[in-house]
């Protein structure tokens, strides 16, 4: 059965339809459920780049010019699925729980997707160049998730510094914007039974989180932490346009902390 699956999908054209529906599912899904919702500006560009490059590669491989292209954009979407795997970490025992119903599979289709990819880069690659790229890509994505990882530490340090003086003197930074904004515009976990969440999923964010032990700088409420953002970015907006999450758009947009 196996097999048989295999080799009707190791035509091109109909390994570019699964593909595409696949990842159809999964943004329809994050339209009415709230897993990513709002990807930041970069982030959305990068996952447009990415779920193009997934859907085309089986037929674009067959043009030799470009394998070093197809190799790196294989090697960065490689590593978008594999932060989606770890991002939704819990929700893979549930996947398989919830495989009894059908659902469970959605939760497995960056699984489904990553090991693709990797398997038509590493382990059975087309060319030599098409893996070397590949793993240029990869590093590439590994470098920048240390020097975020960096970034973000030294973001604390500045923190604890600057709370001597009630942030006063905290430097207004593209890092330091996102760490204040936490829990009211960005998101930095999926969680299945809150009823509204901020709006902006910004990977950044979560990435400096998560090489720094998760930790917040800010030891403020809610309500306390509202302010301090509109004190040094007053000419943000602090509520969007959370479409993305139909299901609980209402509680976002009625919540009284955002008037």
């Amino acid at each position: 059965m196996l097999k048989r699956i295999v080799h009707f999908f190791s035509k091109p054209i109909r390994l570019v339809i699964l593909n595409a529906i696949l990842l159809l599912i999964v943004i329809t899904l994050n339209i009415f459920w709230q897993v990513f919702c709002l990807p930041s500006g970069w982030a959305l560009v990068l996952i447009s780049i990415c779920f193009a490059n997934t859907i085309l590669y089986p037929i674009s491989i067959r043009f030799k010019r470009i394998h070093w292209l197809i190799g790196f954009l294989n090697g960065v979407s490689f590593c978008l699925f594999i932060y989606c795997i770890i991002f939704l970490s819990h929700m893979n025992y549930l996947g398989l729980i919830m495989i009894l119903v059908g659902v469970g599979l959605v939760t497995f289709i960056p699984h489904f997707l990553a090991l693709q990819i990797f398997w038509k880069s590493v382990v059975k690659p087309i060319s030599k160049m098409i893996k070397y790229a590949f793993i240029a890509g990869v590093l590439m994505c590994f470098l920048g998730t240390a020097f975020i990882g960096y970034q973000y530490k030294q973001a604390l340090a500045a923190f604890e510094i600057a709370e001597d003086s009630n942030f006063e003197t905290l430097e207004k930074n593209f890092l330091n914007e996102k760490i204040i904004g936490m829990h009211f515009i960005y998101h930095t976990k999926f969680c299945e039974f809150d009823g509204w969440r901020p709006p902006i999923h910004e990977p950044i964010l979560v990435l400096g989180m998560w090489l720094n032990g998760g930790v917040d700088p800010l030891n403020l409420s809610l309500e306390e932490r509202v302010e301090l953002y509109k004190t040094h970015y007053p000419e943000n907006r602090i509520k969007f346009d959370c479409s993305c999450a139909i299901v609980e758009s209402s509680a976002y947009h009625n919540d009284l902390l955002l008037q």
